[in-house]
Protein backbone atom coordinates (compact mmCIF):
# COMPACT_ATOMS: atom_id res chain seq x y z
CA UNK A 1 0.00 0.00 0.00
CA UNK A 2 2.31 2.53 1.31
CA UNK A 3 5.73 0.98 0.83
CA UNK A 4 8.97 2.92 -0.51
CA UNK A 5 11.47 1.73 -2.90
CA UNK A 6 14.71 1.57 -1.40
CA UNK A 7 18.60 1.48 -2.67
CA UNK A 8 20.38 -2.01 -2.61
CA UNK A 9 22.47 -0.58 -0.11
CA UNK A 10 19.86 0.15 1.99
CA UNK A 11 18.13 -3.19 1.58
CA UNK A 12 21.72 -4.94 2.97
CA UNK A 13 21.81 -2.55 5.77
CA UNK A 14 18.07 -3.16 6.74
CA UNK A 15 18.51 -7.34 6.35
CA UNK A 16 21.61 -7.00 8.55
CA UNK A 17 19.38 -4.50 11.09
CA UNK A 18 16.14 -7.25 10.83
CA UNK A 19 18.92 -10.16 11.73
CA UNK A 20 20.45 -8.36 14.82
CA UNK A 21 17.02 -7.48 15.73
CA UNK A 22 15.70 -11.49 15.66
CA UNK A 23 18.68 -12.48 17.52
CA UNK A 24 19.50 -10.45 19.89
CA UNK A 25 16.60 -7.92 20.98
CA UNK A 26 13.03 -7.35 19.18
CA UNK A 27 11.14 -10.55 19.76
CA UNK A 28 9.64 -12.83 22.39
CA UNK A 29 11.94 -13.63 25.35
CA UNK A 30 11.87 -15.45 28.88
CA UNK A 31 9.40 -12.59 30.02
CA UNK A 32 8.63 -9.76 27.12
CA UNK A 33 6.48 -10.39 24.64
CA UNK A 34 6.54 -8.39 21.21
CA UNK A 35 3.72 -6.23 18.67
CA UNK A 36 5.07 -5.59 15.78
CA UNK A 37 3.97 -3.50 13.35
CA UNK A 38 4.11 -0.36 10.68
CA UNK A 39 1.71 1.97 12.26
CA UNK A 40 3.12 5.51 11.83
CA UNK A 41 1.99 8.74 13.44
CA UNK A 42 -1.01 8.80 15.51
CA UNK A 43 -1.29 5.46 14.29
CA UNK A 44 1.90 4.56 16.56
CA UNK A 45 0.85 6.15 19.43
CA UNK A 46 -2.88 4.30 19.38
CA UNK A 47 -0.86 1.25 19.13
CA UNK A 48 1.84 1.86 21.95
CA UNK A 49 -1.64 3.01 24.04
CA UNK A 50 -3.25 -0.47 23.16
CA UNK A 51 -0.09 -2.28 24.29
CA UNK A 52 0.09 -0.09 27.34
CA UNK A 53 -3.75 -0.98 28.34
CA UNK A 54 -3.14 -4.90 27.96
CA UNK A 55 -0.33 -4.72 30.38
CA UNK A 56 -2.24 -2.62 32.71
CA UNK A 57 -5.20 -5.07 32.51
CA UNK A 58 -3.54 -8.05 32.54
CA UNK A 59 -0.54 -7.70 34.95
CA UNK A 60 0.76 -11.05 34.56
CA UNK A 61 2.02 -10.27 30.96
CA UNK A 62 4.49 -7.51 29.49
CA UNK A 63 4.03 -6.67 25.71
CA UNK A 64 6.83 -4.15 24.47
CA UNK A 65 5.47 -2.55 20.68
CA UNK A 66 8.14 -2.19 18.01
CA UNK A 67 7.40 0.08 15.85
CA UNK A 68 9.06 -0.50 11.97
CA UNK A 69 9.60 1.99 9.07
CA UNK A 70 7.25 1.46 6.35
CA UNK A 71 10.33 1.13 3.78
CA UNK A 72 12.22 -1.48 6.15
CA UNK A 73 9.07 -3.16 6.88
CA UNK A 74 8.95 -6.24 4.19
CA UNK A 75 12.84 -6.97 4.99
CA UNK A 76 12.29 -7.22 8.69
CA UNK A 77 9.24 -8.87 8.84
CA UNK A 78 10.01 -11.89 6.19
CA UNK A 79 13.40 -12.22 8.25
CA UNK A 80 11.48 -11.55 11.60
CA UNK A 81 9.06 -15.10 10.14
CA UNK A 82 12.29 -17.11 8.75
CA UNK A 83 14.04 -17.05 12.28
CA UNK A 84 13.41 -19.03 15.65
CA UNK A 85 12.36 -15.89 17.86
CA UNK A 86 9.94 -13.86 15.99
CA UNK A 87 6.99 -11.60 17.83
CA UNK A 88 4.20 -12.97 19.77
CA UNK A 89 1.67 -10.67 17.77
CA UNK A 90 2.20 -9.09 14.20
CA UNK A 91 0.95 -6.70 12.12
CA UNK A 92 0.87 -6.49 8.10
CA UNK A 93 -0.76 -5.70 5.00
CA UNK A 94 -2.88 -8.92 4.87
CA UNK A 95 -3.77 -9.99 0.99
CA UNK A 96 -0.82 -11.25 -0.73
CA UNK A 97 1.16 -11.49 2.18
CA UNK A 98 -1.29 -13.83 3.87
CA UNK A 99 -1.10 -16.22 1.47
CA UNK A 100 2.45 -16.03 0.91
CA UNK A 101 3.16 -16.21 5.00
CA UNK A 102 0.25 -18.97 5.21
CA UNK A 103 1.56 -20.96 2.49
CA UNK A 104 5.06 -21.10 4.17
CA UNK A 105 3.80 -22.10 7.26
CA UNK A 106 4.82 -19.01 9.18
CA UNK A 107 1.35 -17.99 10.57
CA UNK A 108 -0.86 -19.67 12.79
CA UNK A 109 -4.56 -20.84 11.85
CA UNK A 110 -7.16 -18.48 14.25
CA UNK A 111 -10.49 -19.70 12.12
CA UNK A 112 -11.39 -20.99 15.61
CA UNK A 113 -11.28 -17.38 17.38
CA UNK A 114 -12.11 -15.67 14.32
CA UNK A 115 -15.80 -17.71 14.32
CA UNK A 116 -15.97 -16.74 17.88
CA UNK A 117 -14.85 -13.26 17.64
CA UNK A 118 -16.06 -11.79 14.65
CA UNK A 119 -19.57 -10.76 15.85
CA UNK A 120 -17.35 -7.71 17.33
CA UNK A 121 -16.26 -6.56 13.88
CA UNK A 122 -17.87 -4.84 11.09
CA UNK A 123 -18.06 -6.27 7.48
CA UNK A 124 -17.06 -9.96 9.39
CA UNK A 125 -19.04 -11.99 6.90
CA UNK A 126 -18.17 -9.60 3.64
CA UNK A 127 -15.62 -11.16 1.37
CA UNK A 128 -12.98 -9.13 1.71
CA UNK A 129 -12.14 -9.91 5.01
CA UNK A 130 -11.64 -13.48 3.45
CA UNK A 131 -9.48 -11.79 0.82
CA UNK A 132 -7.04 -10.09 3.47
CA UNK A 133 -6.82 -12.54 5.72
CA UNK A 134 -7.89 -15.80 4.20
CA UNK A 135 -5.54 -19.06 2.35
CA UNK A 136 -7.05 -21.92 1.65
CA UNK A 137 -10.68 -22.01 3.52
CA UNK A 138 -8.72 -20.85 6.71
CA UNK A 139 -8.56 -17.66 8.48
CA UNK A 140 -4.72 -16.16 9.59
CA UNK A 141 -5.80 -13.08 10.54
CA UNK A 142 -7.75 -10.09 12.53
CA UNK A 143 -8.96 -7.30 10.25
CA UNK A 144 -8.08 -4.26 12.07
CA UNK A 145 -8.09 -0.90 10.09
CA UNK A 146 -9.86 0.12 6.55
CA UNK A 147 -8.30 2.55 4.64
CA UNK A 148 -10.06 4.51 1.32
CA UNK A 149 -8.82 6.17 -1.46
CA UNK A 150 -11.85 7.68 -2.97
CA UNK A 151 -10.75 11.19 -1.81
CA UNK A 152 -9.16 14.49 -3.22
CA UNK A 153 -8.15 16.40 -0.46
CA UNK A 154 -8.22 20.26 -0.95
CA UNK A 155 -7.76 23.60 0.46
CA UNK A 156 -10.45 25.57 0.19
CA UNK A 157 -8.12 28.84 0.46
CA UNK A 158 -7.18 28.34 -2.95
CA UNK A 159 -10.11 27.37 -3.97
CA UNK A 160 -11.73 30.73 -3.15
CA UNK A 161 -9.05 32.60 -4.23
CA UNK A 162 -8.64 31.09 -7.58
CA UNK A 163 -12.57 30.91 -8.05
CA UNK A 164 -12.21 27.12 -8.63
CA UNK A 165 -15.30 24.47 -7.95
CA UNK A 166 -14.77 21.37 -6.98
CA UNK A 167 -14.26 18.52 -9.62
CA UNK A 168 -16.74 15.88 -10.74
CA UNK A 169 -15.12 14.61 -13.63
CA UNK A 170 -11.16 14.24 -14.71
CA UNK A 171 -11.86 16.28 -17.38
CA UNK A 172 -12.63 19.26 -15.20
CA UNK A 173 -9.19 18.77 -13.65
CA UNK A 174 -7.70 19.42 -17.17
CA UNK A 175 -9.87 22.37 -17.34
CA UNK A 176 -8.52 23.63 -13.72
CA UNK A 177 -5.08 22.80 -14.94
CA UNK A 178 -6.23 25.74 -18.06
CA UNK A 179 -7.59 28.18 -15.71
CA UNK A 180 -4.17 28.08 -13.58
CA UNK A 181 -1.21 28.06 -16.39
CA UNK A 182 1.26 30.68 -15.13
CA UNK A 183 -0.02 31.03 -11.34
CA UNK A 184 2.56 28.89 -9.73
CA UNK A 185 0.12 26.73 -8.82
CA UNK A 186 -0.34 22.93 -9.47
CA UNK A 187 -3.76 21.63 -9.34
CA UNK A 188 -3.07 18.32 -7.74
CA UNK A 189 0.05 17.34 -5.98
CA UNK A 190 1.24 14.33 -7.21
CA UNK A 191 5.23 12.47 -7.11
CA UNK A 192 5.96 9.20 -8.08
CA UNK A 193 9.52 8.49 -7.43
CA UNK A 194 8.14 5.76 -5.10
CA UNK A 195 5.56 4.57 -7.43
CA UNK A 196 2.82 4.03 -5.39
CA UNK A 197 1.18 7.51 -5.48
CA UNK A 198 0.87 7.06 -9.41
CA UNK A 199 -0.09 3.65 -9.24
CA UNK A 200 -2.55 4.80 -6.69
CA UNK A 201 -3.74 6.69 -9.86
CA UNK A 202 -4.03 4.09 -12.18
CA UNK A 203 -6.19 1.94 -10.08
CA UNK A 204 -8.71 4.22 -9.06
CA UNK A 205 -9.06 5.23 -12.99
CA UNK A 206 -8.88 1.27 -13.50
CA UNK A 207 -11.56 0.17 -10.90
CA UNK A 208 -14.32 2.97 -12.94
CA UNK A 209 -12.99 1.99 -16.32
CA UNK A 210 -13.12 -2.18 -15.22
CA UNK A 211 -14.91 -3.07 -12.32
CA UNK A 212 -13.49 -4.66 -9.18
CA UNK A 213 -14.84 -8.13 -10.37
CA UNK A 214 -12.14 -7.63 -13.74
CA UNK A 215 -9.46 -6.20 -11.51
CA UNK A 216 -9.88 -9.45 -9.29
CA UNK A 217 -9.88 -11.61 -12.84
CA UNK A 218 -6.29 -9.83 -13.73
CA UNK A 219 -5.27 -10.25 -10.46
CA UNK A 220 -5.49 -14.27 -10.60
CA UNK A 221 -5.06 -14.12 -14.48
CA UNK A 222 -8.23 -16.14 -14.65
CA UNK A 223 -10.11 -14.77 -17.90
CA UNK A 224 -9.18 -11.20 -17.75
CA UNK A 225 -5.46 -9.65 -18.32
CA UNK A 226 -3.90 -6.19 -17.40
CA UNK A 227 -3.78 -5.47 -21.16
CA UNK A 228 -7.28 -5.56 -21.72
CA UNK A 229 -8.40 -2.26 -23.34
CA UNK A 230 -10.04 -0.90 -19.96
CA UNK A 231 -6.48 -1.00 -18.29
CA UNK A 232 -5.35 0.63 -21.03
CA UNK A 233 -8.28 3.36 -21.01
CA UNK A 234 -7.66 3.75 -17.25
CA UNK A 235 -4.25 4.48 -18.31
CA UNK A 236 -4.40 6.75 -21.25
CA UNK A 237 -6.63 8.98 -18.77
CA UNK A 238 -3.68 8.61 -16.26
CA UNK A 239 -1.20 10.23 -19.21
CA UNK A 240 -3.67 12.72 -20.79
CA UNK A 241 -3.79 14.22 -17.25
CA UNK A 242 -0.27 14.28 -17.11
CA UNK A 243 0.35 15.91 -20.69
CA UNK A 244 -2.95 18.51 -19.49
CA UNK A 245 -0.97 19.79 -16.65
CA UNK A 246 -2.79 18.33 -14.01
CA UNK A 247 0.20 17.19 -12.20
CA UNK A 248 3.41 19.17 -11.17
CA UNK A 249 6.64 18.77 -13.52
CA UNK A 250 9.12 16.09 -12.38
CA UNK A 251 6.10 13.82 -11.33
CA UNK A 252 7.62 10.91 -11.77
CA UNK A 253 11.25 12.13 -9.40
CA UNK A 254 10.15 13.05 -6.08
CA UNK A 255 8.78 11.20 -3.63
CA UNK A 256 5.74 11.01 -1.40
CA UNK A 257 6.78 13.54 1.46
CA UNK A 258 7.72 16.36 -1.87
CA UNK A 259 3.55 15.55 -2.44
CA UNK A 260 2.76 16.23 0.84
CA UNK A 261 4.74 18.86 1.41
CA UNK A 262 3.55 20.73 -2.25
CA UNK A 263 -0.16 20.36 -0.84
CA UNK A 264 0.81 21.53 2.60
CA UNK A 265 2.56 24.54 1.17
CA UNK A 266 -0.32 25.87 -0.40
CA UNK A 267 1.12 25.23 -4.08
CA UNK A 268 -1.62 22.68 -5.00
CA UNK A 269 -5.33 22.87 -5.04
CA UNK A 270 -5.46 18.94 -4.53
CA UNK A 271 -3.94 15.47 -3.83
CA UNK A 272 -5.44 12.09 -3.51
CA UNK A 273 -3.95 10.09 -1.28
CA UNK A 274 -5.35 7.28 1.24
CA UNK A 275 -7.41 8.26 4.29
CA UNK A 276 -4.00 7.74 6.49
CA UNK A 277 -3.32 11.27 5.20
CA UNK A 278 -5.62 12.31 8.18
CA UNK A 279 -3.66 10.95 10.48
CA UNK A 280 -0.82 13.05 9.35
CA UNK A 281 -3.09 16.50 9.55
CA UNK A 282 -3.78 15.08 13.51
CA UNK A 283 0.16 14.49 13.82
CA UNK A 284 1.01 18.25 12.39
CA UNK A 285 -2.20 20.48 12.13
CA UNK A 286 -1.81 22.18 8.97
CA UNK A 287 -2.23 26.01 7.98
CA UNK A 288 -5.17 25.59 6.08
CA UNK A 289 -8.83 23.76 7.23
CA UNK A 290 -7.94 20.48 4.75
CA UNK A 291 -11.27 19.55 3.35
CA UNK A 292 -12.23 15.81 1.29
CA UNK A 293 -14.10 15.70 -1.98
CA UNK A 294 -15.40 12.37 -3.74
CA UNK A 295 -12.84 11.41 -6.26
CA UNK A 296 -13.86 12.49 -9.77
CA UNK A 297 -15.33 10.36 -12.14
CA UNK A 298 -14.53 9.36 -15.61
CA UNK A 299 -17.70 9.20 -16.95
CA UNK A 300 -20.51 10.95 -15.24
CA UNK A 301 -23.22 9.51 -17.18
CA UNK A 302 -22.42 6.27 -15.35
CA UNK A 303 -21.02 7.06 -12.24
CA UNK A 304 -19.19 4.43 -10.44
CA UNK A 305 -19.67 3.78 -6.65
CA UNK A 306 -16.82 0.81 -6.64
CA UNK A 307 -13.71 2.33 -4.94
CA UNK A 308 -10.69 2.03 -3.76
CA UNK A 309 -9.56 0.53 -0.82
CA UNK A 310 -8.44 -2.05 1.55
CA UNK A 311 -7.97 -3.82 4.94
CA UNK A 312 -4.30 -2.90 5.13
CA UNK A 313 -3.46 -3.10 8.39
CA UNK A 314 -4.49 -7.05 9.97
CA UNK A 315 -2.52 -8.60 13.32
CA UNK A 316 -1.77 -12.38 13.17
CA UNK A 317 0.22 -14.91 15.59
CA UNK A 318 3.62 -16.05 13.99
CA UNK A 319 3.64 -19.93 14.04
CA UNK A 320 6.83 -19.52 15.68
CA UNK A 321 5.43 -17.31 18.51
CA UNK A 322 6.82 -18.86 21.71
CA UNK A 323 3.68 -17.99 24.04
CA UNK A 324 0.45 -18.21 21.71
CA UNK A 325 -1.68 -18.48 24.61
CA UNK A 326 -0.69 -15.01 25.37
CA UNK A 327 -0.91 -13.57 21.84
CA UNK A 328 -4.39 -15.11 21.85
CA UNK A 329 -5.42 -13.08 24.73
CA UNK A 330 -3.92 -9.47 23.38
CA UNK A 331 -6.42 -10.59 20.63
CA UNK A 332 -8.94 -10.84 22.71
CA UNK A 333 -8.32 -7.24 23.84
CA UNK A 334 -8.13 -5.52 20.73
CA UNK A 335 -11.56 -7.40 19.55
CA UNK A 336 -12.55 -4.73 22.57
CA UNK A 337 -14.75 -1.43 21.38
CA UNK A 338 -12.49 0.43 24.23
CA UNK A 339 -9.45 -0.84 21.87
CA UNK A 340 -10.75 -0.23 18.92
CA UNK A 341 -11.36 3.32 19.90
CA UNK A 342 -8.09 4.45 20.61
CA UNK A 343 -7.67 3.82 16.78
CA UNK A 344 -10.98 5.20 15.92
CA UNK A 345 -9.76 8.76 17.33
CA UNK A 346 -6.57 9.04 16.32
CA UNK A 347 -8.10 8.88 12.45
CA UNK A 348 -8.09 5.45 11.76
CA UNK A 349 -11.38 3.69 10.38
CA UNK A 350 -11.25 1.04 12.76
CA UNK A 351 -13.23 -2.26 12.47
CA UNK A 352 -14.19 -3.14 15.60
CA UNK A 353 -17.84 -2.06 15.67
CA UNK A 354 -18.93 0.97 17.17
CA UNK A 355 -16.00 2.30 16.87
CA UNK A 356 -16.99 4.87 13.80
CA UNK A 357 -18.58 7.31 16.20
CA UNK A 358 -15.03 8.31 17.68
CA UNK A 359 -14.35 9.01 13.87
CA UNK A 360 -13.22 13.29 13.34
CA UNK A 361 -15.87 14.69 11.14
CA UNK A 362 -13.18 14.78 7.70
CA UNK A 363 -12.86 11.03 7.49
CA UNK A 364 -16.81 10.21 8.17
CA UNK A 365 -17.56 10.89 4.54
CA UNK A 366 -14.46 7.90 4.01
CA UNK A 367 -16.41 5.95 6.40
CA UNK A 368 -19.60 6.47 4.64
CA UNK A 369 -18.37 4.75 1.20
CA UNK A 370 -16.53 2.07 3.08
CA UNK A 371 -19.38 1.21 4.34
CA UNK A 372 -22.29 1.48 1.38
CA UNK A 373 -18.75 -0.34 -0.62
CA UNK A 374 -18.95 -3.24 1.58
CA UNK A 375 -22.69 -3.57 3.03
CA UNK A 376 -24.00 -4.85 -0.09
CA UNK A 377 -23.88 -8.71 -1.22
CA UNK A 378 -21.83 -7.03 -4.34
CA UNK A 379 -18.26 -6.70 -3.31
CA UNK A 380 -17.71 -2.98 -4.39
CA UNK A 381 -14.47 -2.12 -3.02
CA UNK A 382 -10.76 -3.48 -3.98
CA UNK A 383 -7.18 -3.30 -2.23
CA UNK A 384 -4.50 -2.10 -3.58
CA UNK A 385 -3.25 -3.79 -6.88
CA UNK A 386 0.34 -4.65 -5.01
CA UNK A 387 -1.50 -6.45 -2.65
CA UNK A 388 -3.14 -9.03 -5.18
CA UNK A 389 -0.29 -9.60 -6.99
CA UNK A 390 3.13 -11.23 -6.64
CA UNK A 391 6.22 -7.99 -5.57
CA UNK A 392 7.22 -8.31 -9.07
CA UNK A 393 4.08 -7.37 -10.93
CA UNK A 394 3.60 -4.68 -8.60
CA UNK A 395 6.85 -3.38 -9.14
CA UNK A 396 6.32 -3.00 -12.61
CA UNK A 397 2.60 -1.03 -11.83
CA UNK A 398 4.70 0.96 -9.95
CA UNK A 399 7.67 2.33 -11.94
CA UNK A 400 5.49 2.37 -14.87
CA UNK A 401 2.40 4.45 -13.98
CA UNK A 402 4.72 7.08 -12.68
CA UNK A 403 6.14 6.84 -16.30
CA UNK A 404 2.86 7.00 -17.86
CA UNK A 405 2.15 10.10 -15.33
CA UNK A 406 5.31 11.74 -16.74
CA UNK A 407 4.25 11.31 -20.60
CA UNK A 408 7.77 9.09 -21.00
CA UNK A 409 5.62 5.92 -21.34
CA UNK A 410 2.99 5.16 -23.56
CA UNK A 411 0.07 3.34 -21.67
CA UNK A 412 -0.16 0.27 -24.50
CA UNK A 413 3.95 -0.14 -23.03
CA UNK A 414 2.41 -0.17 -19.41
CA UNK A 415 -0.34 -2.54 -19.74
CA UNK A 416 1.69 -4.79 -21.70
CA UNK A 417 4.77 -4.73 -19.74
CA UNK A 418 2.16 -5.10 -16.58
CA UNK A 419 0.64 -8.18 -17.93
CA UNK A 420 3.94 -9.64 -19.17
CA UNK A 421 5.49 -9.47 -15.32
CA UNK A 422 2.02 -11.25 -14.69
CA UNK A 423 2.05 -13.75 -17.51
CA UNK A 424 5.78 -14.72 -15.95
CA UNK A 425 4.46 -15.38 -12.30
Amino acid sequence: MRVSQISRQSMALVAVAALMSITGCGGDSSGDLAVWHELAGSGNTAANDLVAGFNQANPGMTFTPRQIADNQVDTVVRTGLSGNNPPAVLQYEGYQQTQDYAKAGQLTDITDWWNKHKDAFSFADNPVVEDACGYEGKIYCMPWDVYSNNQLFYNPDLLSQYDVQLPATIDDLKAIAVKLKGTGITPVSLYGGEGWPTGHWWYSLSIQRCGVDTVNAAAKQAGQTWDAPCFKQAAQDLYDLGKAGVFPLGVEGSDYNAQVSLFLSGKALFMNTGTWFDQAIVEDKPKFDVKAAPFPQVDPAKPSVQILGGINEVFGIPSRAKNTDAAYKFLDYMASKSAGDLFAKASVMNLVKGTDAELPALLQPSWKDVTTALSGSTVNMVTYFENLVPPAVGKVMYTGSASVAAGSMTPDDFVKQVQSAAAAG
